[in-house]
């Protein structure tokens, strides 16, 4: 897919799908990490109910997850949509175990409201990694296609009448506008999903939440485009920083 047809698909549907993102190598050093933290820090992942774990807190403790945000794959791509203000917001990984009765019905959502600057009216950008195999036995992410002229007029779309489940095998990528309506579709499975979850946003807007306490080895890379996208740390990395100087 080259650099228009990114642009084109995003102004079209407000997200787009890379296969193949990260390879099994990687995939599997990341699932390693996930298995290693639950056992060591089984306190730090929090009880979303229904069958949903969730850690904010597992990149303090596995740098193997800092190519999560700056990988080759999906980096470049972030940067031609969000612009040179780029910087990280967030990251979390999730956990849905297998449910073997019948599954809750969606909750339509949407992270933000809209941007209100053009040309993709983007403020926040969500990326999401399938660390397992997602078909159509699985729980899957689910999304409603959003066209830039869509956003402009503001629709709600929440019912997720329009909705396209999006599948693909452990590695594929997941770019979308955060205020595109989206969660996730489960199933009566027997299959557990893992996926990661990045935001990333605007240096020039405030940070879009205190869920991340941004790693210290992130904050002074010496490789200036990653320090670059931890320049405006929220309050909570701040508030470390200063406690620990």
């Amino acid at each position: 897919m080259s650099d228009t047809t990114h642009i084109e698909h995003f102004s079209s549907d407000g997200y787009l799908v890379i296969p193949s993102a990260l390879d099994r190598t990687e995939v599997a050093a990341l699932n390693e990490a996930i298995d290693r933290d639950r056992e060591q820090n089984p306190r730090l992942w929090q009880d979303r109910r229904g069958g949903r774990f969730q850690s904010v807190s597992i990149l303090l403790d596995e740098p193997v997850f800092d190519a999560s945000i700056t990988h080759p794959s999906t980096r470049p791509i972030i940067r031609e949509l969000m612009g040179d203000d780029l910087c990280f917001e967030e990251h979390s990984v999730m956990i849905r175990e297998p449910i073997p009765d019948s599954p809750p019905d969606p909750h339509w959502h949407r992270d933000i409201a809209h941007g209100s600057d053009p040309p993709l009216f983007l403020r926040n950008l969500s990326l999401v990694y399938y660390l397992t195999d997602v078909d159509e036995s699985t729980h899957c992410f689910s999304i409603v296609p959003e066209s830039v002229e869509a956003k402009k007029a503001s629709p709600d779309h929440r019912d997720g009448t329009s909705a396209k489940d999006l599948h693909g095998p452990a590695g594929t990528a997941i770019l979308f506008n955060a205020a595109n309506v989206h969660d996730a579709r489960q199933r009566t499975t027997t299959s557990e999903r893992r996926t990661i979850h990045i935001y990333f946003g605007h240096l020039d807007m405030p940070p879009l939440s205190n869920h991340t306490i941004f790693p210290e080895r992130l904050l002074t890379s010496p490789d200036p485009d990653v320090r670059a996208l931890f320049d405006r740390p929220n309050e909570i990395t701040a508030r470390v920083a200063r406690s620990f100087s």
